[in-house]
């Protein structure tokens, strides 16, 4: 259920959607059906331009970047990463599954951050798409393996954000914590972890947004990495309105 009403109302499933609708309403009003069908083409065009992922980015991405003196003054007693999926079945790594490029982005911020400050790192994350081993246990492999850095605690339960935040608390023996995610996810998810009862210093990485003097004639041009960034955009927005009509975050 939740897989189709992310089609319904997230690109590119909207814009599909809206296609359909125009072709639908060519048979009988050709010329509503060509303006609908129009429209649609501009929505793909303009969430597919490096400028719309960035103005889309900007009033999510409202945490600036930390320093690692800032994060060694806080008191935090954990650098907490959370799981940002993963990929099934990876030929090169012999068929095991493995974490996604988010996720990686992530765990190697993580690992900077563990050298710089010397601040136990911690790892949340479970199996929303029905792996057969969850996220937390991937990126505690991943950070051993492949960054060579320790990782102290594991939360595997969690399919969501907010479960991140609620299973972490249970999970977890401590409240002070560095949060490591993506700038443009970073607000849903201080939220859920403050009102799952932690105190939170955000550490985003993975910053979108630029300032107008950034902008060029190519971000107009549209490309496969810009309406990706749109539509994590899009989804942040929507999953921010749907944990404050349903949970009051």
């Amino acid at each position: 259920m939740e897989a189709l009403l992310r089609l319904a109302v997230l690109p590119p499933g909207l814009i599909i959607g809206i296609a359909l609708a125009g072709v639908v309403l060519g048979v009988f009003l050709k010329r509503l059906g060509r303006t609908v069908l129009f429209a649609a083409f501009v929505a793909l065009w303009g969430l597919s331009m490096p400028w719309t992922a960035a103005i889309l980015a900007l009033s999510l991405e409202t945490y600036p970047a930390v320093e690692a003196a800032d994060i060694k003054d806080s008191d935090a007693e954990a650098i907490v990463v959370l799981g940002g999926g993963a990929f099934r079945n990876n030929p090169e790594y012999q068929g095991t599954d493995q974490v996604s490029r988010l996720t990686l982005e992530r765990l190697r911020y993580a690992a900077r951050l563990y050298r710089a400050t010397g601040i136990a790192l911690a790892v949340t994350g479970g199996s929303p798409s029905g792996l057969a081993t969850a996220e937390g246990l991937m990126m505690r492999d991943t950070l051993m393996q492949d960054f060579g850095v320790p990782v102290e605690w594991v939360e595997s339960a969690s399919n969501n954000t907010l479960e991140n935040a609620r299973l972490s608390r249970v999970a977890f023996p401590f409240t002070r914590v560095v949060l490591v995610t993506h700038a443009i996810h970073m607000t849903r998810a201080l939220r859920a972890f403050e009102n799952a009862g932690f105190t939170v210093v955000p550490a985003p990485l993975g910053f979108i947004s630029r300032p107008p003097s950034a902008f060029g004639f190519a971000d107009f041009l549209p490309e496969m990495k810009a309406f990706s960034q749109s539509h994590y955009a899009l989804y942040e927005y929507v999953g921010g309105l749907w944990y404050r009509l349903k949970y009051s975050i």
